[in-house]
């Protein structure tokens, strides 16, 4: 007689060493894994622009590197628009310390007024004497990223090449997929593949819709605030939204140190606390859910836990990369019966799926 228990345990454990042995090997293979997992979601959403182009150049090759062109020329404008206003801003960094000294000082004894007992000061929460280098952190990571620079055009340079072979053999990758399964499973299977590139591309041409969008509101905002280089931190916060759920927060952040250091009206860096609150909630509640729509379809907690699982191990980039991993995981989950109570678990709407689970269990 088969002791349940034991059978339950044993599904367990060999849980736990599947997950240990790929953290594990997220871990040690990141400089490998990263730009390939990038290259393949790129691939996938540069794939409706190449098979256009195909039907006007016959040579797939050439097609596929036109389509890469498609996509570079707003990028690489974007990025000669960024780089003139941030040697500005840069520019002018030492010259507004003092200023922003002050505003927090008048920030804080404004607190202290309100709150007494939490007698704060800037001397503590900045350092006592270093007064004049409180900017060099945001300096220094600047400094960093352009030391690092090579190494994120190395990784970018493996993406687009991976990109390029995976595009051009992509036949070949996805019969090869397919014959692996028994012959009455291989519908199925293309079925599942297709799905993981419908998600994929309707989530990374939806989040572009959403940085569009975003850009646009941020900074028609800052502007009617009245703050300096309105553009360059609304374009800023806007593209800061493909971190998930505290992008936006995030990009709201900066603006409100430069308004601290350049306006003189007090209630303008306050203004843009509370602009950047509204446009988090409208992101959240309305924008995302809208444009994006139920292709991500992955409850709050299982999309925090695969944000903290993949940041832990490849950083931002894996903070990126979550959400796009976790929804195919689940659409591979809901895919074979045994795995579809874990990708039920993982669905948003799972809250109004009452005994799904009981009649499942019936169903074995």
């Amino acid at each position: 007689m088969i002791n349940t228990k034991n059978v339950v345990i044993q599904d367990i454990a060999y849980s736990l060493i599947i997950i240990i042995s790929l953290g594990w090997l997220l871990h040690i293979g990141s400089s490998l894994i990263i730009p390939f997992v990038f290259a393949i979601l790129l691939a996938v959403f540069l794939y409706p622009i190449e098979k256009r182009i195909r039907k006007i150049v016959k040579w797939k090759g050439v097609s596929i590197l036109l389509s890469f062109i498609c996509l570079a020329i707003p990028f690489l404008i974007i990025t000669t628009l960024f780089s003139y206003q941030l040697v500005s801003i840069i520019e002018s960094l030492p010259s507004i310390n003092d200023s922003m000294l002050l505003g927090i000082d008048k920030i804080l004894a404004k607190i202290n007024r309100l709150l007494p007992f939490m007698d704060l000061d800037s001397d503590t929460l900045l350092g006592s004497g270093e007064g004049t280098q409180d900017l060099q952190g945001p300096l220094k990571f600047i400094g960093q990223g352009l030391l690092s620079t090579t190494g994120i055009i190395a990784a970018l340079g493996m993406s687009i090449l991976y990109s390029f072979f995976l595009l051009y053999y992509r036949n070949s990758f996805k019969n090869f997929i397919v014959y692996q399964f028994e012959k009455s499973s291989r519908m199925d299977i293309k079925e599942t593949l297709s799905e993981i590139k419908e998600t994929i591309q309707s989530y990374i041409g939806g989040l572009g819709i959403v940085i569009i969008i975003l850009s646009v509101m941020n900074s028609i905002g800052l502007t009617l605030i009245g703050i300096e280089y309105a553009i360059f931190w609304g374009v800023l916060a806007g593209m800061l939204a493909i971190i998930p759920y505290i992008g936006t927060l995030l990009g709201g952040l900066l603006p409100f140190v430069f308004a601290l250091a350049t306006t003189d009206a007090q209630w303008q860096p306050i203004a843009v606390v509370v602009y950047y609150l509204f446009i988090q909630q409208v992101e959240g509640n309305f924008i995302t859910p809208k444009i994006v729509g139920d292709k991500v379809d992955i409850n709050p907690l299982f999309a925090i836990i695969a944000l903290v699982f993949f940041g832990t191990f490849w950083g931002i980039a894996g903070i990126i990369l979550a959400l796009p991993i976790i929804s195919i995981v689940k659409i591979v989950l809901t895919n074979f019966e045994s795995t579809l109570p874990y990708a039920i678990l993982m669905s948003s709407d799972i809250s109004n799926k009452k005994g799904i689970f009981k009649r499942i269990a019936n169903q074995k």
